[in-house]
Formats: C-alpha cells, sequence, structure tokens
C-alpha cells in the first residue's frame, strides 16, 4: 500500500502541497480523510492516479469519492489488476449481476478567461462589486463537460473497451464552482434539458398561483453562439445511460447539502436500473409528443440545505 501524499515534482497543485504538509486543523483532517480513502480506493486507482492526485484534486478526488461511495454501499468494483494494461478505460467499472457499469468522472473548472468564464464573488471590502450569479456560465462548463465525456464513451465503445450491452454513465462535479450553482433545481437538470427560468402565473384577484413551470429554452447563450441544452432529448446522446452529479467536494462533504443526483437519459439505448442505493436524488424524465416531464423518483429523506 502506498501514501497518497508522498508524491514530489514540479507543477503540483497548491491544494494538494497544502493539504500535503497541514499547518491548521481542518488540513490535517482533510489529509487524514484522503488517506483513508485511498487506503480504500487504491486497488482500483489508475497507477498514475497519485500523480494526478497532485496535480488535479478536485478531479481525482471527486473519482476516488464515488468509487469509495460504491464499495461502501456493497457493491462490487472491478480493480486495476484485472483491467486492460493498454489503451485505457473509463475511471470506475462496476460489476452487478453479470453487468458491467462504467464510469467517467470529470470536475470541470470556470473556463477560459473572457464573457463565458464563471466570475468568482470578491468580497465589497477587497474592491469587490455586485455581480449576477454565473448560472449561464456553469452551464455551459457543464455541458461541455457533458459533451467532452459524451465523445470518450463513443470511442470506448468503439474500440470495444466497452460492450454493447454495458452500462455507461458520465460522473460530472461542480465542486469548483460549488458557491456559484443552485440545488433547485439541480444545475445538471437545465443541463441537459431545455428548461429555462422559472415563471409564475398568478390571479390578480384573489392571488392564488394559476400556473407555474420552466420557459422552454433549448439553448444557452454563449460569446459568438449558442449551445444546446437537450443532451437527454436528443438521440445523438442515446450511448449514455444517465448522468451522476452533484456540488460535493472537500470544502463541503455534506450530502444533505450537496447531495448526489442521478439523472436517467431517456433515449437510452442501455438503461440504467432505478432505485439504486447510492445517490440521494433520482430523476426520471417522460418525454410526450409536445412536452416533457422531470419527476424525482428517489427523494433523500430531508431536502438539501440551501444554505452553503
Amino acid at each position: 500500500m502506498t501514501k497518497i501524499f508522498e508524491i514530489d515534482g514540479s507543477n503540483l497543485e497548491l491544494g494538494f502541497k497544502n493539504i500535503q504538509s497541514p499547518k491548521s486543523r481542518i488540513e490535517q483532517e482533510m489529509h487524514e480523510l484522503i488517506e483513508c480513502m485511498w487506503k480504500t480506493y487504491e486497488p482500483y486507482a489508475d497507477p498514475d492516479f497519485r500523480e494526478g492526485f497532485a496535480r488535479d484534486v478536485d478531479g481525482r478526488f471527486w473519482e476516488m469519492y464515488i468509487g469509495c461511495s460504491l464499495l461502501e454501499a456493497g457493491h462490487t468494483l472491478l480493480p486495476v489488476s484485472e483491467r486492460e494494461k493498454e489503451g485505457g478505460q473509463p475511471d470506475i467499472c462496476v460489476l452487478e449481476n453479470g453487468r458491467r457499469i462504467w464510469i467517467e468522472a470529470i470536475a470541470p473548472d470556470d473556463g477560459q478567461v473572457g464573457p463565458d468564464q464563471i466570475e468568482r464573488p470578491v468580497p465589497l471590502n477587497e474592491g469587490g462589486k455586485l455581480i449576477a450569479v454565473p448560472v449561464r456560465q456553469a452551464q455551459l462548463r457543464t455541458t461541455s463537460a457533458f459533451w467532452t465525456k459524451a465523445q470518450k464513451i463513443e470511442r470506448y465503445l468503439a474500440e470495444g473497451v466497452i460492450q454493447p450491452e454495458d452500462t455507461r454513465i458520465i460522473a460530472i462535479s461542480a465542486s469548483r464552482f460549488s458557491v456559484c450553482v443552485s440545488e433547485d433545481p439541480p444545475l445538471i437538470l437545465t443541463s441537459l434539458f431545455p428548461l429555462g427560468d422559472r415563471y409564475v402565473t398568478l390571479d390578480r384577484v384573489t392571488g392564488k398561483i394559476l400556473e407555474e413551470g420552466y420557459t422552454d429554452a433549448p439553448m444557452i447563450k454563449r460569446a459568438g453562439g449558442v449551445t444546446p441544452r437537450t443532451a437527454f432529448m436528443d438521440k445523438q446522446f442515446a450511448h449514455i445511460s444517465g448522468v451522476l452529479w452533484s456540488r460535493i467536494g472537500l470544502g463541503n462533504l455534506s450530502r444533505k447539502v450537496r447531495p448526489l443526483h442521478f439523472v436517467h437519459n431517456p433515449l437510452a439505448e442501455v438503461s440504467f436500473p432505478p432505485n439504486w442505493d447510492v445517490w440521494d436524488n433520482e430523476f426520471v424524465a417522460t418525454i410526450g409528443k409536445d412536452y416533457f416531464e422531470i419527476k424525482n423518483t428517489h427523494k433523500m429523506i430531508e431536502p438539501a440545505d440551501q444554505s452553503d
């Protein structure tokens, strides 16, 4: 067994170095937590995982968190010793009742400098100003991450790494910009389906709500054009079984505050079994001739806290 923080070299991420040599109680707790998780996940991690973690803490932590959560729930993962040595494979493989469930994990960053980059809030006493919540930018980062991993899974299918009967999941972490996005509704729903702004129609006399819902918005505006947010209503992405999404990260590991959301692809070639015991919320969409409906079929015991 190895220690995940026993890594030296150039271009190490600052967050890695801070936790590698902790100076505060919080950093020490993070150090111990990560080493404990690594002890569990190491038999299933790629040989270069530690090097990758040292240079991409958020991305690799997300992968390790998923793996440990699956193992804690009693699921079986394919050990790295039984993986193909060349050509690459998705990050995680779950062995479930004779089938394989492949998971590709990604934690998108803030994006390139420009109008589509997620702008971080700056405190007013440090020269900051009031800015709009960068929902559009976060949606663009999420759709881009989905598209990148969907292409990668398509390549694995073409190469025979993933078999036609295997399940394929993309796991997207919003941990890098978690304070900029909401849980109501989860950002992933407004990135995969044409859900625009929420609206409410009131009766002017009685004040009663006559209608409420979301505007139809199949496109997200971006610099120089638009990006579709209709992946799960487009057969082009039928090779994806579903998407796992969460804001969870080292800064906040509370599943009450930052639950795991799983979204089924209603057009999937290979569907994912419902009512798994790993996710906190599970969304299933029904697509009609001129409408679609999304229901949460597996709500967590308590609603997500919006306070962070």
